[in-house]
């Protein structure tokens, strides 16, 4: 049996070098994602044989276990032969537990080096709502072009009615305002110790509590000396920027579409994707995503032994 063990702040340093190998682009493979939302899945992690595993469990009870990583490069076995042997050690696992093996979160380039490297296997059933919303940096930025005539509006509108805002960095001095912003914004929600808003609000304290060693990057709106919106996130792979928080007050006019764009301009021109996570069956969130027109979506889904 892997000795699996939580996720804590200290093991950045363990997990980090194999997410920065890694070229999928989904989520997932965030560690601050990973250490905020901890107490949501229950995640736990191993370093076996220059393997990353990690275990977690989801809502519907049922645990299951990460695409595994690799930190070397291969040299002694190739690439199939090593994938082969880090899913047998989780078949291993699953056994010994006596729970049905289950890889979550895989995407179509996962099961394609699955099925490579153990043939007709598994199965592989995909979930609309845990797609994600990968967008070209640049249309987020330029906002250029008919599709995007709305969120020019809303953009031109809010300089209208705010002609005193300022775009600045996220950092320890402005860190209180961004909480008490999210505060305010629980309160518009219906109260955040409700439902599934008690999971992000905590993981909203963990981020901004770690936020430096966690390494994330953020931004924030202030109008007439008032955080009003801010974004964060950090980098997923070479070429995608993972955005994992956006919030604004709902009482100011085009706060979210004029946060998206300056964060894009500010944070995420250096590469040449942004992935803005799923949209996790909410019709309000998928409209909202799919209105700012998606490069394409990042398809997921579940793995499973064939019966």
């Amino acid at each position: 049996m892997l000795d699996f063990k939580p996720v804590t702040i200290e093991d950045k340093d363990t997990i980090l070098p194999f997410f920065n190998k890694n070229t999928f682009r989904n989520c997932d493979f965030s560690f601050s994602n990973i250490f905020c939302w901890k107490h949501a899945y229950n995640t736990t992690y191993v370093v076996e044989d220059n393997w990353l595993y990690i275990r977690f469990q989801t809502k519907n009870d049922k645990p299951g276990y990460l695409f595994p990583l690799t930190s070397h490069q291969m040299t002694f076995f190739p690439c199939e032969e090593g994938l082969r042997r880090a899913i047998n050690r989780i078949m291993q696992d699953a056994e010994k537990r006596n729970e049905e093996i289950r890889l979550y979160a895989i995407t179509r380039e996962m099961f394609k080096q699955i099925e490579q490297a153990m043939p007709g296997k598994f199965t592989y059933q995909t979930d609309r709502a845990w797609f994600e919303y990968l967008y070209r940096s640049e249309d987020l930025i330029s906002l250029i072009g008919k599709p995007y005539q709305s969120k020019r509006n809303h953009i031109n509108k809010f300089k209208r009615t705010y002609q005193d805002w300022e775009y600045l960095p996220i950092t320890r001095t402005i860190i209180p305002d961004c909480l008490e912003l999210y505060r305010r914004w629980c309160s518009e929600n219906g109260d955040c110790s409700d439902g599934s808003l008690v999971e992000e609000h905590l993981a909203t304290e963990k981020a901004f509590a770690e936020y430096e060693k966690l390494g994330l990057i953020g931004g924030a709106l202030r109008v007439k000396g008032e955080i009003v919106a801010y974004s964060y996130g950090q980098a997923l792979t070479a070429d995608t920027f993972g955005v994992h928080a956006e919030k604004s007050l709902y009482e100011i006019d085009g706060g979210f579409t004029m946060m998206n764009q300056q964060f894009a301009e500010h944070n995420c021109a250096n590469y040449a994707y942004i992935n803005r996570e799923e949209d996790l069956g909410i019709a309000s969130l998928r409209k909202a995503k799919e209105s700012y027109h998606p490069e394409f979506l990042l398809e997921k889904g579940v793995v499973s032994i064939k019966n």
